[in-house]
């Protein structure tokens, strides 16, 4: 036991490693700073969720639904967030041959990068299945303490779930992207097919919702679930006092991982080597290159790695695709939104408030200068020998964000006015809104990028994800959502709503102003410092 919590330690430290900025003493320091960043997320997206569904549910009598949705969310979150590192950790880790090398099992080395990626997936669990915890004794769930200690070690358990299910995505990625040339188009598809599961998934759960509150369910919240939702049936009917059940569900999420680790550690060698082999690849012919002018080569080579890198076109493009749905959406549903509203009690908020609230948080997730720079890498050196100022290059940054942003904010902007039946007036404030919230997020996020470049991840998943970088720049993002929403809180009692929200609009052009003015001055020369 001894090696294998050493191994442990190992594998975890080198998980915080990849977290870090620079060089120094804070390495773990900024790894587990991240990871306190990630757990306040979760946190703040579990608490304001669980509370504010905990009542509704509480007053038509399904308050068990919430320790059903929430455990599905977090192994859902955790299955996202950690299907690239388990292919790297695992899979691809550089450590490999050293570690198989040593007088310790392949059980016990695979057993230790396995605990690391729990480690990641616990983050997510316990502060997104936890709140709901807590909204569940708010409102009159009871159970006491030890509803709390059932709550605990289901948690525990529970983030077995999502760990193996990130091992089996890992080992998937890897034996497919070693087995086809086109590695780049294999992973877009996978990824988006996984990310088609997840929708699939949340949008059974708010039919489910949407059944038993209108009574169409019998009031049984176990009849949304289908079979794959055996175990947060079990997880939910043991947190809440049957105390077998809750062994039963612990038992089934333990013997996958056991069974997993030990599978894959008999061949742990020939696993790798096999992963790490290469499929036939296509001949290199020759062709003609097509000129083009300098700002139009840049951004053609911004949009070639966005679109060709699934990590980073996955993790920063939801909200843009959220916004074309949520716009699309609302246009086709027309006046039928407001009743959909007014039945889910939704109705005496402020309109064009909450669409500007909307709008603010999905493009609050679309932190693509967040990640520009570092994604660049060890080839940083070849975009600055070009022949382009490094002002050129800075502004190309950050215009491919706002071109990707602006069609899309249009899109939404002019759905939500018309299924919201607005005015005119408030869906040209409620676009100029969105606009200037892009123009404010994207030379922010490039600055930050710029302070805090992650150039020697070992690859685009520890960019784009765990990156302090990407970090600061979405939940950056995220607070100023906040923060606008509390200014057209204070500001709409006296100028109005239409007036609260231009009036935010122009301190975001003035703070998208004073941004790009850094980045013409220090951030240029933070650049040719890099």
């Amino acid at each position: 036991m001894r090696k294998f919590f050493l191994l442990a330690k190992v594998q975890l430290r080198a998980l915080l490693s990849s977290f870090r900025v620079g060089g120094g003493k804070n390495r773990a320091f900024s790894g587990w700073a991240v990871l306190l960043l990630m757990a306040g997320l979760c946190l703040y997206i579990s608490g304001s969720y669980s509370f504010a569904l905990g009542g509704q549910l509480a007053a038509i009598g399904c308050l068990d639904l919430l320790l059903l949705m929430m455990p599905a969310m977090a192994v859902m979150a955790g299955l996202m967030f950690t299907a690239f590192a388990a292919q790297g950790v695992v899979f691809g880790g550089r450590d490999a041959d050293l570690l198989l090398s040593m007088p310790v099992s392949a059980f016990t080395v695979l057993l230790a990068k396995l605990t690391a990626l729990y480690m990641e997936n616990l983050v997510f669990c316990v502060f997104l299945v936890l709140p709901a915890g807590s909204a569940w004794l708010w409102f009159g769930g009871g159970g006491g303490i030890m509803f709390a200690a059932r709550l605990a070690v289901g948690t525990l358990f529970l983030t077995l779930l999502p760990s193996v299910l990130s091992l089996a995505a890992g080992f998937l990625l890897s034996w497919l992207g070693g087995r086809f040339g086109n590695r780049k188009g294999l992973h877009l598809l996978l990824y988006a097919l996984l990310l088609g599961v997840v929708f699939f998934f949340i949008f059974q759960f708010n039919a489910g919702v949407s059944a038993v509150a209108a009574g169409s369910a019998g009031g049984s919240p176990g009849k949304m679930l289908m079979g794959w939702g055996l175990p947060f049936q079990l997880f939910q009917q043991g947190v809440c006092g049957d105390w077998e059940t809750l062994a039963m569900f612990c038992l089934l999420a333990a013997a996958p991982a056991v069974l997993a680790a030990w599978l894959f550690a008999r061949h742990y060698q020939a696993v790798l080597t096999g992963l790490h082999s290469h499929g036939k690849r296509t001949a290199y012919r020759l062709g003609r290159l097509q000129a083009a002018g300098r700002r139009k080569s840049l951004i053609r080579k911004e949009a070639a790695r966005y679109f060709g890198t699934p990590i980073y076109l996955f993790n920063t493009g939801i909200g843009l695709i959220l916004m074309v749905l949520a716009g699309g959406a609302a246009a086709v549903m027309g006046r039928k939104l407001l009743d959909q509203l007014a039945l889910a009690g939704l109705g005496d908020f402020p309109l064009l408030t909450s669409a500007a609230g909307v709008i603010g948080f999905l493009l609050s997730t679309v932190a693509v200068s967040g990640s520009s720079i570092s994604l660049e890498g060890r080839y940083l050196w070849i975009l600055k020998e070009a022949p382009v100022s490094a002002k050129e290059i800075l502004d190309v940054k950050a215009g491919f964000q706002l071109l990707l942003c602006c069609p899309c904010v249009a899109v939404c902007a002019a759905g939500l006015a018309f299924g919201l039946g607005l005015t005119a007036a408030e869906g040209f404030v409620l676009a100029a809104f969105g606009t200037a919230f892009a123009l404010f997020t994207a030379p922010v996020g490039l600055a930050v990028n710029l302070l805090f470049p992650k150039l020697d991840a070992v690859n685009d998943m520890v960019v784009v994800k765990q990156s302090l970088a990407a970090m600061l720049s979405t939940f950056g993002g995220m607070g100023a959502a906040l923060a606008c929403a509390g200014l057209v809180w204070a500001l709409s009692g006296m100028v109005g709503e239409i007036g609260a929200l231009g009036s935010c609009a122009a301190v975001l052009l003035a703070g998208s102003f004073g941004a790009y003015r850094w980045l013409h001055s220090r951030g240029v020369e933070r650049f040719e410092m890099l």
